[in-house]
């Protein structure tokens, strides 16, 4: 269940602030750094007026000396500023956006399996990378930005209401006027960065299922037809992107005009204090030195808001991941090892959001040690079942039970500790031979990985590789055929020494050498083991204790391969159909 997650932009970027708290000091240090910066650079404008003294009196030492050193001075001290304030903001941002990619990671990983089903991988990826570098804007760049360009404004009003406090009373009258400007684009830019942020998503999710389905797309010609497809996603991603650009293309005019019209009337009102003698010709030049000073800050300011709303929009995305509760580990009891009795007691099972029964009042035993083989037509269940066991779903109704322990009451990690699975899907990971084979007991003994590898057939072609062991074999395996990959992951499974073994349909899909090297590190695998088989070849589990005939998620046979061909029921015509020719 989620946890509601509807809070307003204001709501969100305090979150997002709540993440700089453990880097406060640099945050602080970038602070002041930024203020500092911003006084440089008014106070250097404003020395202007002071210049008059010097020309009218030809003082060369200030002319000539004084004034040149202030200059270097001011240009050194701000460029030290702008280093200390940018690197500060910067590790800061960069610090927050590493936190939240490995709490959203983490989060991923204790997600229940129906998360993944729900969410597409793309999806996922992007809201991991773009979204939290938007995230990084707001806390960092946008902050940067709204201190140095504000800090600019606002020492910079406050000069000019020094040298005349009726022209700086005008331009504080359009302030309302901005603020309503800021406003309104403000919403559009929020609304817009979430529509990039979904086309963001499509574009990865495309891109990542072209580099999956390569060899298919080329096989059967698909180029054209997805080249067509990205071109829709990535046409998307931009029309996307140019209503922010025309959003912001509007706001910074708008902004520039207002400031644009006040320039022209303090121009206008400063010419007429000039001409009554009011104001003095050097404190005019350093008033509208200021004006003009302030147009790029407040242009500056403006675009922070489309960071911003870049950001609180990424922020969403993410916390809406983060609010989700992860799988229910509700378990008390750790156990070290079970016997291996296994029983599904009036099991039905329903996907999340949906009451169509996938499975009906599942019931069997399975003793320690014995095999229990699970068949049928695709579709029929078979696979649910098996994902039940390590609660990779949770039932609603029934219950299943380890050695009389209901699986609820264990700990996650417990259970799943005494279960090991071998599947069709074989996964490894872009590692080494070893850390494959002793995925999750990297610090088991080489003596160990060498015996599991020969018990899984596989130690053989592992000594051909470059690094024995120590090889690479890529992403998820690519640089192995499909059999050595099965191997691996049936090595895996032996290290692992689980006395539950799950195997899902794993010789399906080989040649018949590797079957028969597969089939070999099978029986090694599932030798005094309590194993659930998933089969489609019927050949291989005709000596199962147990055999459960599954269709449309019920139980409709049950028995060894001898009674249920006496039978002449579905199991019989389903190996017919297979063994039709001999």
């Amino acid at each position: 269940m989620n946890k509601e997650t509807n809070q307003s932009s204001g709501q969100v970027y305090k979150r997002i602030l709540g993440y700089t708290k453990k880097y406060k000091w640099a945050i602080i240090v970038g602070i002041l750094a930024n203020i500092c910066y911003a006084l440089v650079e008014t106070s250097f404008v404003n020395a202007i007026q002071y210049l008059d003294v010097a020309i009218e009196n030809k003082d060369k030492y200030v002319l000539l000396v004084k004034t040149p050193l202030i200059i270097i001075g001011a240009i050194v001290v701000r460029g030290i500023f702008n280093f200390i304030a940018t690197y500060c903001m910067g590790w800061a941002g960069r610090k927050v956006v590493q936190n939240l990619r490995e709490e959203l990671y983490y989060h991923y990983l204790h997600q229940p399996t129906q998360f993944f089903s729900d969410k597409a991988p793309g999806t996922l990826l992007s809201t991991l990378t773009f979204n939290i570098d938007q995230i990084a804007l707001a806390s960092s760049n946008a902050i940067t930005t709204a201190l140095r360009s504000g800090g600019m404004v606002i020492f910079a009003l406050m000069y000019m209401l020094i040298i005349s406090w009726r022209l700086t009373l005008f331009i504080l009258i359009l302030t309302p006027v901005v603020a309503f400007v800021v406003n309104v684009s403000a919403k559009r830019f929020k609304r817009v960065s979430q529509g990039i942020q979904n086309s963001i998503g499509e574009v990865t999710q495309k891109t990542e299922e072209t580099i999956k389905a390569q060899q298919v797309i080329k096989m059967f010609g698909g180029q054209e037809i997805e080249v067509e497809k990205f071109h829709d996603a990535a046409n998307k991603n931009r029309q996307q992107d140019m209503k922010l650009i025309a959003a912001q293309g509007l706001t910074s005019p708008a902004i520039q005009a207002i400031a644009g019209i006040g320039f022209a009337a303090i121009v206008y009102f400063g010419s007429v204090q000039i001409l009554d003698g009011r104001m003095e010709g050097a404190q005019f030049i350093t008033f509208v030195a200021l004006m003009a000073l302030i147009l790029k800050p407040l242009r500056d300011l403006s675009n922070v808001n489309t960071i911003l709303q870049r950001g609180i929009a990424g922020a969403q995305s993410v916390f809406e991941i983060l609010d989700m509760d992860g799988e229910k580990d509700i378990g008390k009891l750790e156990i070290e090892s079970v016997k291996g009795n296994v029983s599904f007691e009036d099991v039905s099972f329903s996907y999340q959001n949906t009451d169509e029964k996938v499975l009906s009042h599942i019931s069997f035993e399975l003793p320690a040690t014995k095999t229990l083989a699970l068949v049928g037509r695709s579709g029929s269940g078979k696979s649910t079942i098996t994902s039940l066991l390590p609660r990779l779903y949770d039932i609603k109704q029934g219950a299943i039970k380890i050695d009389e322990h209901n699986i609820f009451d264990l700990t996650l990690k417990s259970l799943r500790k005494q279960i090991a699975i071998v599947s069709q899907n074989v996964v490894l990971f872009n590692d080494t031979v070893r850390n494959n084979i002793a995925y999750g007991f990297e610090a088991t003994d080489e003596s160990r990985i060498i015996a599991a590898a020969k018990n899984a057939n596989a130690w053989e072609f592992i000594q051909e590789l470059p690094d024995g062991l120590d090889t690479n074999i890529g992403d998820n395996g690519s640089l192995l055929s499909g059999g050595q990959r099965q191997r691996l992951a049936i090595a895996r499974a032996i290290l692992k020494d689980a006395p539950i073994l799950i195997l899902d349909e794993a010789t399906s899909a080989l040649d018949t050498e590797s079957e028969r090297h597969i089939q070999n590190a099978l029986e090694n695998l599932m030798q005094n083991r309590t194993t659930v088989v998933v089969a489609h070849r019927l050949s291989t589990i005709e000596n199962a204790d147990q055999i459960l005939v599954i269709n449309e998620g019920r139980i409709i046979e049950c028995g060894n391969h001898q009674e249920l061909l006496a039978k002449k029921g579905e199991y019989y015509h389903l190996h017919q159909m297979q063994f039709s020719d001999t």
